[in-house]
């Protein structure tokens, strides 16, 4: 996440699309690392086409989980995060946000949070009807979930949100960002306003419950701080669980621990 370039943009422009950074191109798709997959394209309220992938778990699968990714590149770059659940039982959607890889548009918050809403679900549509997704983001894609679970029309059918890494605030983030510039630093409080806040994480986490939430953040983390984590987890309701991970913000899955720490969570979560 780019943000001291975000802060010197929003300190001209005060909108939120700058919070995306997409790429078109892909680098990687998952059959050249051996996991079966589909493509999926869901059509949105405004006929653009989105772009997502289906990874196959590779025995009969325990549990579906719906990814939501970070702000930059795209699904190609991100499914790092996701394609060694399969391994282990577990089929992956994820879906690149519009404007980003094979995904029509351009990448906007109103829009994206609305799509949300359709991606989960077009999942919930490719399930039996006595079967919940498991819900999962990471950095943006974390804090987008928040409010997007804590709003949904399926909530019956999400088992529980996975939250990684997610900033709690749109203006607390923009204001870490203008603070580690000695350029804007006197102007971090009043610049930071400049950000619209209306889908703030903070102010929806409360109303994922009774859904389980379990917030997940590294201590080491470079580019969003933990106190965004203990911010979240002292706002969300029961039943909830705070975990921390290792390791910094781009590569959390590259350790096997925070693997493991994912898995029994997602054990966890199919067991009940």
């Amino acid at each position: 996440m780019r943000l001291i370039l975000l802060s010197c943009i929003l300190i001209v422009s005060g909108c939120t699309h700058y919070i995306f950074y997409p790429m078109k191109q892909h680098v990687l798709t998952p059959d050249a690392i051996g996991i079966m997959f589909e493509d999926i394209f869901v059509e949105t309220t405004d006929n653009l086409r989105l772009h997502g992938w289906r990874l196959f778990s590779k025995d009969e699968a325990e549990g579906t989980l719906l990814f939501f990714h970070g702000n930059a590149e795209n699904i190609s770059t991100h499914f790092a995060n996701v394609y060694w659940l399969v391994a282990h039982g577990y089929d992956v959607y994820l879906f690149d946000y519009r404007g980003y890889g094979q995904s029509q548009g351009e990448a906007e918050l109103d829009p994206i949070i609305d799509d949300m809403q359709l991606l989960i679900g077009h999942v919930i549509d490719d399930l039996p009807e006595d079967q919940q997704v498991i819900v999962m983001g990471q950095s943006l894609g974390a804090s987008l979930s928040i409010y997007s679970v804590a709003h949904s029309q399926y909530r019956d059918r999400i088992a529980a949100l996975v939250s990684v890494a997610a900033f709690s605030d749109y203006h607390d983030i923009a204001q870490d960002a203008l603070s580690s510039s000695w350029l804007f630093w006197l102007f971090q409080w009043p610049l930071s306003k400049t950000i619209s806040n209306a889908y703030s994480p903070v102010e929806s986490v409360d109303e994922v419950a009774p859904l389980p939430i379990y917030i997940m953040h590294s201590d080491e983390d470079e580019i969003i701080d933990y106190y965004h984590a203990e911010v979240l987890y002292e706002a969300a309701l029961e039943p909830k669980q705070l975990i921390t991970l290792e390791g910094g913000h781009n590569a959390t899955f590259n350790l096997d621990s925070n693997r493991q720490k994912l898995l029994d969570v997602l054990d966890a979560i199919t067991v009940n």
